[in-house]
């Protein structure tokens, strides 16, 4: 009876996170989708099945990095209301470098979908960012936009 309890327990437990997760998922979705309408953006957006928004100014060339690249990107990370979180020109005019799998889930999904030269912006739900952890000044439950030029990547 007593393990029949616990099991009970951990699956009303899940079963809650997951009914947040899926609310925190629909807010967002509609927090991007009225970005997009109020900024003229709605009709050249594209989106992806992880809930991941982009726009594309550019694509780049062909070659597609992958999980496992190295990737240089110049970028400003906003949140919704405009707030600049993070930037690659703040500490000069080169791009960032770092391991694409060391980044956000949304990030790196959404540089994956661009070549050596492509630019655009990225609005990343919650879910495939930071997740219901605040970082930095980054509060808990943020959409966050990327604009960025992947410069190149290895």
């Amino acid at each position: 009876m007593k393990k029949l309890l616990i099991l009970l327990a951990v699956a009303l437990v899940s079963f809650t996170g997951c009914k947040k997760d899926n609310a925190q998922n629909g807010i967002d979705h509609q927090l991007i989708v009225d970005y997009l309408q109020k900024n003229n953006l709605l009709s050249s957006a594209q989106h992806t099945g992880s809930g991941l928004y982009y726009t594309v100014t550019n694509t780049g060339d062909a070659t597609r990095p992958s999980s496992t690249s190295t990737v240089y990107v110049k970028y400003t990370g906003t949140l919704l209301d405009g707030t600049q979180f993070d930037s690659s020109y703040e500490a000069s005019e080169q791009p960032a470098s770092f391991l694409l799998s060391g980044t956000i889930k949304g990030f790196a999904e959404g540089l994956r979908l661009f070549g050596k030269g492509g630019k655009g912006k990225l609005f990343i739900p919650s879910s495939i960012g930071y997740g219901s952890t605040a970082t930095g000044s980054i509060p808990a439950n943020s959409v966050l936009i990327f604009d960025f030029e992947l410069v190149t990547f290895n």
